[in-house]
């Protein structure tokens, strides 16, 4: 694949004429045709596939963010990120550089294995003004290099407005984590990252505080800190790995931090719930500073999600964490409060179950109970909303279908949200909180009359 077709394009933009543009946090770009576009809250795709020669394509760009002061830095971080955390055997290139009006980009691609087949993928990362902004092209097919080629071409950047010698910086870290770029695998810096929650602070009633940075969300009580990393798919590559639990400490702990006395937690003998704890001695690379840290990896539904715990010793780790359903319970503390700014937008959520029946008298395959539901919230500025909730249930050729419509009024409290002309017109009061996620947030609803109805929903514009 030629190495020309990843130099920056987007730095010489390509005024298209007639075509149809529109527009994603700072970046305007040509929509590219028959191309199936999504949107979340920090990002902007369009996909292709061709079934026949089964040649795919996604283009992505994601929401800016603020600098780390060095488009190097900024392009390392963006691959481990992006990049190396979903597809490890993708080696981090050497980006090529190209300057113009302020902005300097970092282009490079990699090989990876997807489907066990031979894939692609390009990060160019464009950095200038204290801030970055990152595109990511995944295919496994040269076929579509035509429109990649045209849609980067096409991509405009706005030039933010700069406050007179103002750089963003991260505030202050009571665990000092800094930036800290491993050569391969995830990044965990301490960048500015309010996940667009306006409330981003939550004081609990047990003491501790919740706060949501770039990479995880930070809990701290007295002199214990505990990161929340944000969860991340189970790849083919982790699952295949037979210590996926060791690869992932390695890739999280090891750049940053010289570790001792490292223990594993025993689980009983053919134990099904495993427990992946490790915890040991530990020295911060960029301070110096001794702590005692644990680190805890759940999975639930091909997720992995990663606590990490630091204290001052291990004494003080056991004091506040004698048991591990203690850590576990930490999971709880990524909550924020709404606001009706922050909702002002549409939401969605879709979830589906399946399973396969058979006659516990013959043991024939007696078919599938399958079960499937889309939610979407719109959520307006003037305090009004509407929702459609759809799905269906039952089994495969005797399903039965549901189309619910709703629209009302809305008020939005700290932690509740009351939404009239619901079911038989009657108003719901829901429990809402928000939990940070990389780049953006998900809004949780539970109904307060019936706690079985929720809903966990992403923003989509």
């Amino acid at each position: 694949m030629s190495r020309s077709v990843f130099i920056i394009l987007s730095l010489f933009s390509l005024v298209c004429y007639g075509q149809t543009r529109e527009s994603f946090d700072i970046a305007t770009y040509q929509v590219p045709q028959g191309w199936k576009k999504e949107t979340t809250d920090y990002a902007v795709s369009f996909t292709k596939v061709n079934n026949t020669s089964r040649s795919w394509c996604r283009m992505t760009i994601y929401k800016s963010i603020a600098s780390q002061g060095d488009p190097i830095t900024d392009f390392t971080n963006e691959w481990n990120a992006l990049i190396s955390k979903n597809y490890p055997d993708a080696i981090t290139p050497q980006p090529e550089t190209e300057t113009e009006d302020g902005w300097t980009s970092k282009s490079g691609v990699s090989k990876f294995k997807f489907n066990n087949e031979e894939s692609y993928a390009l990060l160019s990362t464009i950095t200038g003004y204290n801030i970055e902004i990152s595109m990511v092209v995944l295919m496994n097919s040269q076929e579509f290099m035509g429109g990649v080629e045209i849609f980067l071409k096409s991509i405009d950047l706005k030039k933010p407005a700069v406050q007179s010698g103002t750089v963003v910086t991260a505030p202050p870290s009571t665990n000092n984590t800094t930036n800290t770029v491993p050569a391969s695998g995830v990044v965990v810096t301490n960048a500015v990252g309010k996940q667009g929650i306006s409330i981003s602070t939550t004081n609990f009633d047990d003491g501790w505080v919740a706060q949501p940075f770039a990479d995880y969300c930070r809990v701290t009580k007295g002199n214990i800190t505990v990161l929340l990393h944000y969860s991340f798919r189970i790849t083919d590559e982790l699952r295949d790995s037979y210590t996926m639990e060791a690869l992932i400490f390695d890739r999280y702990i090891l750049p940053r931090y010289t570790i001792s006395n490292l223990k594993q937690f025993q689980n009983e003998p053919y134990t099904y719930n495993k427990v992946y704890f490790y915890e040991a001695d530990a020295v911060e690379k960029a301070t110096g500073k001794r702590c005692h840290i644990g680190f805890r990896m759940i999975a639930a539904s091909g997720i992995e999600y990663c606590i990490e715990i630091i204290s001052p010793s291990a004494n003080e780790f056991y004091k506040v964490f004698p048991k591990q359903e203690n850590v576990e319970a930490m999971l709880n503390y990524n909550k924020f409060a709404v606001t009706a700014a922050d909702l002002v937008g549409k939401w969605e959520e879709s979830t589906s179950s399946g399973i396969d029946m058979y006659n516990v008298n013959t043991g024939a395959y007696a078919g599938m109970n399958t079960s499937s539901s889309a939610s979407t919230f719109v959520f307006n500025a003037n305090n009004t909303y509407n929702s459609n909730h759809k799905g269906a249930f039952g089994m495969v050729g005797n399903m039965k279908f549901y189309d619910q419509k709703y629209n009302g009024k809305m008020t939005v409290t700290t932690w509740d949200l009351t939404l009239t002309n619901r079911f038989e017109g009657k108003t719901d009061v829901f429990w809402a909180q928000f939990e940070a996620v990389r780049g953006g947030k998900i809004l949780h609803l539970r109904d307060k009359s019936a706690s079985g109805i929720t809903y966990s929903l992403v923003k989509m514009n």
